[in-house]
């Protein structure tokens, strides 16, 4: 469980630098006059909410610091790896690959490397990341539903592996 909360976290540090990102773009538009369509200034909003619903401010300075320690080029790797890392680990289960199996053992500790270094292992951030997957349909235009899918395929690797120990 807490594996899976701990992938929830590294994507959550994406989801912040993206929306950070977003913000940077649209004061960049605003300063030179460029209008910003209605409907994207309203998803910008609900992101900035979302965040505020699920973290506490401490926790939000903590995600701050953590991708300034990281910096914007490897976020942006990251960012890059997780939809291939994520088409990989839901090919594996389209095809039924058994969990036990090295291709999905190694795609999970993967997952769960990516994952630990987003969070930092904070259990704090661990838990409000995982209420907002849980609680959420969609996370930067990402169906949860989904997301939990290939949790829950990610955790039975984990367990898998934790009997081979």
């Amino acid at each position: 469980v807490l594996q899976l909360h701990i992938a929830h976290l590294k994507e959550q540090i994406g989801l912040q630098q993206r929306l950070c990102d977003r913000l940077e773009r649209a004061v960049a538009r605003w300063r030179s006059d460029e209008p910003i369509p209605t409907e994207e200034f309203l998803q910008i909003l609900e992101e900035i909410h979302m965040f505020e619903k699920y973290y506490t401010p401490e926790q939000l300075d903590e995600l701050k610091k953590r991708g300034e320690a990281l910096g914007q080029e490897h976020i942006h790797q990251v960012e890059a790896e997780w939809p291939e890392l994520m088409a990989k680990v839901q090919a594996e289960m389209d095809k039924g690959t058994d969990p036990a199996d090295e291709r999905v053992q190694a795609l999970a500790r993967r997952w769960k490397e990516l994952v630990e270094e987003f969070t930092g292992g904070d259990p704090g951030i661990t838990k409000s990341l995982g209420r907002m997957y849980k609680e959420e349909t969609t996370v930067h235009d990402m169906d949860t539903a989904n997301m939990r899918s290939l949790m829950g395929y990610v955790q039975k690797a984990w367990e898998a592996a934790s009997k081979k120990e």
